[in-house]
């Protein structure tokens, strides 16, 4: 035996007939150049490696071939394409047993993942086996799992006519889901480490060979799994509250530990300590005991690994009986506490809304998954959108999906051609894409068009009216901060005033898109508080539908104008309105707007517009979108026509100056208008 430092497990110097080759170096004349290329790594793993490890040289086979790397293995090159997909970059965001929001300090997916690769890498090292290999299947192993963990594979499988399973989806995300490449479909990982993401046999199937038994790196990387959550469950309960140092003395594997250690120091690091050691003795245990059976076994290959259905990475039987003591401790003590259950009980109620919602409104999923229904059936699509979701995001969607349902209290019937056009209107106007579009027509929906199948606005102006508030409170607080509360509530005042809102629905020409009663032949006959209050239902239903991120881009885009002229002590004023009443009152004309041209995508255009009376520009500007281009230029052209009027400037080409002399200006210079955002 070597010796170890105080209160660590014994480490076993290799002895003969450990089945562990004497490893000549490799000797190359390229090994004095700066760059090593893939055959090298190849070469050593041939001369470092056990006889049965996976070797990156005969495992190059993929569902459509590739081109070998000139640097990377096989292996590393699957490890890196799982390293770089969008879901392994949504573990970050998924339960190991607390929901997200419960804190901070807790294990995610993420850093059980990390925590599994780095005790795989050891495992694989230690037993001369291929730790590229073993990495990149301690990578891979959770990718399928949906938001809540397990709860939430178990709610799946109830809620769909789907048998859901985590590894079979894990398979599904790399082989279908997960598709960056132009030339191929899905990642295209190697078929070893395909076959081997179903934990528990199956067929992988595109040419992928059925096997019985699972690669010694495979085992290592299923045991590293157990071994990681058992222990680091631990350290997450104390830490919560849940467990106690004094309820784990009932576990064997704990007391053991405890006394090698020289008992329970008080503190974190005591109990860190006692954690650090029990870890340490089930690898070095498992090393140890691993190592027995592969020499018992007459294995000489890999081949010789996958023809028998047999484990031999395993914890020795003593420790075996302790770590499934210490499970059922866990399940008892940790699992099924009431704090855990809560979280449990909540996973269950956003999937069922989740699922029952899209099932029932497939239209409404995104276009990628909508395209999948026809050839994939909707349960598995709703299977596959469900288990793409981190818990943060699928628990925004049940709030805004159990919102939508506590307002509106009955399912809408789809939206008719015109009130869909009424929809697609108001998204252009205000820069924002409704989920929800039922939502949308119902914050347009004035109440004298109420029906049995169609809600007024009037819960949505309830709280659009808080949503304001509280956005235009937020903004004076940050942006004003010398400010006394007299003067920001004043500014508040201004900022959400009905004079306020009927600028802003001016501004997205909101009365041309409400639903009104009989009672109005046309939207004029309707009062400005009409649709000054369909700006407040709007911004309600942009709330439900996106939560408060979109709802306060859309406030502050609309109503910063106002709060700066409320700052300035002045009111806001429409400038497309200002320059129509001089334009009238002076010239005798009414301008008129021209778009000379959008660029950008889709989400982030910019418009560009002139201002002009008659045949004459008076002005360009550039907007976020028409309108605002529209306001911007109406403003730059009426600082210049009162600048033509005082005779500071001469009047542009093409128009008449004549009407500016010995007259004054109708509109106070100092204040053209609100100025845009």
């Amino acid at each position: 035996m070597v010796s170890s430092q105080a209160g660590e497990p014994p480490i076993r110097s290799p002895q003969a007939g450990d089945g562990i080759r004497a490893i000549p170096l490799l000797h190359t004349q390229d090994m004095t150049s700066p760059l090593a290329p893939r055959e090298e790594s190849e070469a050593l793993e041939r001369q470092q490696l056990a006889p049965w490890a996976t070797f990156s040289s005969e495992s190059w086979e993929r569902p459509q071939p590739e081109k070998p790397d000139p640097y990377r293995t096989c292996f590393v090159r699957d490890r890196d394409r799982i390293l770089h997909c969008g879901a392994f970059r949504r573990l970050k965001d998924k339960t190991q047993v607390f929901v997200i929001d419960e804190g901070d300090f807790y294990r995610t997916r993420l850093t059980h993942t990390l925590e599994v690769s780095q005790l795989a890498r050891f495992l694989c090292q230690a037993l001369r086996l291929n730790e590229a290999n073993g990495e990149i299947l301690a990578l891979v192993h959770d990718i399928g799992h949906p938001p809540f963990g397990h709860e939430g594979e178990r709610i799946l499988n109830g809620c769909t006519a789907v048998d859901f399973d985590h590894n079979r989806q894990a398979l599904r995300i790399v082989d279908i889901l997960e598709s960056p490449y132009l030339d191929r479909r899905g990642l295209n990982l190697t078929q070893v480490v395909r076959r081997m993401i179903l934990k528990h046999g199956g067929d992988a199937k595109r040419g992928a060979e059925p096997t019985s038994g699972h690669t010694l790196e495979a085992q290592v990387a299923d045991l590293a799994d157990s071994t990681a959550y058992q222990h680091h469950d631990i350290e997450d309960g104390l830490r919560a509250g849940i467990l106690a140092p004094g309820d784990l003395t009932t576990t064997s594997i704990w007391r053991d530990a405890a006394e090698q250690v020289g008992g329970l120091a008080e503190g974190p690091q005591g109990t860190k300590r006692i954690l650090n050691h029990m870890l340490k003795t089930s690898l070095y245990d498992m090393l140890e005991e691993s190592a027995r059976r592969i020499e018992a076994s007459g294995i000489t290959s890999v081949a010789d690994v996958l023809d028998r259905d047999e484990h031999l990475v395993a914890y020795s039987p003593g420790r075996t009986k302790q770590h499934q003591e210490l499970g059922r401790f866990l399940y008892e003590c940790y699992y099924r506490h009431p704090r855990v259950l809560r979280s449990a009980m909540s996973a269950q109620q956003a999937i069922e809304l989740i699922v029952d919602h899209y099932g029932a409104h497939p239209s409404e999923l995104p276009r990628d998954y909508r395209g999948r229904i026809e050839t994939d059936g909707i349960d598995r699509t709703l299977c596959d959108y469900v288990a793409g979701m981190t818990d943060r995001y699928a628990v925004e969607e049940w709030r805004r999906l159990a919102a939508a349902r506590s307002l509106v209290h009955l399912a809408l019937p789809p939206l008719d051609d015109e009130s869909a056009a009424r929809v697609t209107n108001l998204e252009e106007t205000v820069g924002y894409q409704f989920r929800d579009k039922a939502l949308a027509s119902t914050a347009l929906t004035h109440a004298s068009a109420r029906s049995d199948e169609r809600p007024p606005n009037e819960r949505l102006e309830f709280l659009g009216d808080s949503v304001l508030g509280l956005v235009i409170g937020q903004e004076l607080y940050l942006r004003y901060p010398d400010r006394p509360e007299g003067e920001l509530s004043r500014m508040k005042s201004i900022s959400v005033s009905r004079t306020a809102l009927q600028t802003v629905a001016a501004n997205w020409a909101l009365a041309d898109l409400m639903l009104l009663g009989p009672g109005f032949r046309t939207p004029k006959d309707a009062p400005p508080s009409v649709a000054a209050d369909g700006v407040e239902a709007v911004l309600g239903a942009i709330f439900l539908d996106g939560h408060l991120e979109p709802v306060r881009r859309v406030i502050l885009a609309e109503f910063l104008p106002i709060v700066e002229a409320a700052a300035d002590g002045r009111r806001g004023r429409n400038s497309k309105s200002e320059l129509q009443t001089f334009t009238q009152a002076e010239l005798g004309i009414t301008p008129h707007y021209l778009v000379l041209g959008e660029e950008g995508p889709d989400h982030k255009k910019t418009f560009t517009v002139a201002a002009a009376v008659q045949d004459v520009k008076l002005s360009v500007a550039t907007g976020r979108n028409k309108r605002q281009a529209e306001q911007r230029a109406a403003r730059e052209a009426l600082t210049m026509l009162l600048s033509v009027q005082q005779g500071l400037v001469p009047p542009p080409e093409g128009l008449d100056g004549t009407w500016a002399s010995e007259h004054k200006p109708s509109v106070n210079p100092e204040t053209p208008g609100a100025q845009e955002p």
